[in-house]
């Protein structure tokens, strides 16, 4: 998925956004399969994807019934992940790499909304 949303994106936006995006996407989508606790496992990931002039949004849905969480608590700072961790960047890389992070209710889901200024 996060190749083919950045073939999409490529040429409309510049590679430093295009880069963090990507690293912003696998985060978030690795960290909703890991750890989003729904009773239902085999629901699709919703997303919308927005280029708005320069503003790139893509908002990630989580399914319907996962509990939700405080994106800023579950945040580390990277300096303080052991190297050697193969885990316990995800949110920690999501909040430096996007210009703007939202986490809310949005109707009956939780939806993480990532912002990127996109100018070419």
């Amino acid at each position: 998925m996060v190749l083919d949303l950045k073939s999409y994106l490529q040429g409309k936006v510049t590679d430093e956004v295009l880069m963090r995006f990507d690293i912003c996407m696998s985060e978030a989508l690795a960290n909703l399969v890991l750890h989003a606790e729904t009773k239902q496992k085999n629901v699709p990931i919703d997303l919308m994807l927005d280029l708005d002039g320069d503003i790139l949004t893509v908002d990630i849905f989580d399914p319907e019934g996962t509990k939700a969480f405080d994106l800023r608590t579950q945040a580390r700072a990277l300096s303080e992940v052991d190297i050697m961790a193969e885990s316990g960047r995800g949110v920690g890389l999501i909040l430096e790499c996007a210009d703007e992070v939202e986490y809310g209710p949005v109707q009956n889901r939780r939806c993480l909304s990532l912002k990127f200024q996109a100018r070419i």
